[in-house]
């Protein structure tokens, strides 16, 4: 099962970068009430980000001795955001809102893109009382399709309440259709389990004979 934490390496983090989120964190945790650290974490991240920040600034003038400095600053603040980032993800234990408040970026927050109505689907014929629908894939991604079919005569216009289809795929073919009988059909991607499906506009098509 998926647990929120915050990210607690950043030695990748370019130098700028790891000046942006070092003080950004320093700033949500100073006062913050859902964290309390009890070994002075705090105070090491405050002065490590406040040095780093110091000696960032003076590498400006290509001195060996400053680019020295820098990179001795650069390590003890991310010794420091690693300390803090462990206290910040055992005290939230999961909590969203409380990791948020860091100010530390999350690490494999879940993401969730809402998904639209197909916007290509077509409706072929197949083999003697076959009919082919297809989609393509959606552009945020899915996890596979539902199709869903009916008479055209049906007066039921909710595609949830046809014959429903869903498949891992962007394609069903359909068989035993009453040949000469005119279907329609429509279809909707398969997001998260929560998801509400978001129907295609109905397209209709006569079985083969």
């Amino acid at each position: 099962m998926h647990k929120n934490k915050v990210i607690t390496g950043y030695t990748n983090y370019s130098d700028p970068n790891l000046d942006v989120a070092g003080n950004s964190a320093v700033a949500a945790l100073t006062g913050n009430t859902h964290f309390t650290f009890v070994n002075a974490e705090l105070t090491t991240l405050t002065s490590t980000q406040t040095a780093f920040h110091t000696k960032l600034a003076a590498v400006a003038t290509g001195n060996a001795i400053a680019i020295i400095e820098k990179n001795d600053a650069r390590n003890d603040l991310l010794a420091a955001l690693r300390i803090i980032a462990i206290q910040v993800n055992l005290q939230a234990d999961g909590d969203l809102l409380k990791l948020q408040s860091s100010g530390l970026p999350m690490a494999n927050l879940p993401q969730h893109h809402l998904q639209s109505a197909p916007a290509d689907l077509s409706v072929d014929n197949g083999n003697s009382g076959e009919l082919i629908a297809k989609v393509s894939k959606s552009p945020v991604g899915d996890n596979g399709t539902v199709f869903a079919y009916s008479l055209a005569s049906n007066t039921v216009s909710d595609p949830e309440l046809w014959t429903l289809k869903p498949v891992t795929s962007h394609t069903v073919t359909v068989k035993d259709l009453t040949p000469g009988t005119e279907y329609k059909f429509s279809a909707a991607y398969k997001g998260n389990d929560n998801d509400d499906l978001v129907w295609a506009p109905p397209v209709s098509k006569f079985a083969n004979k």
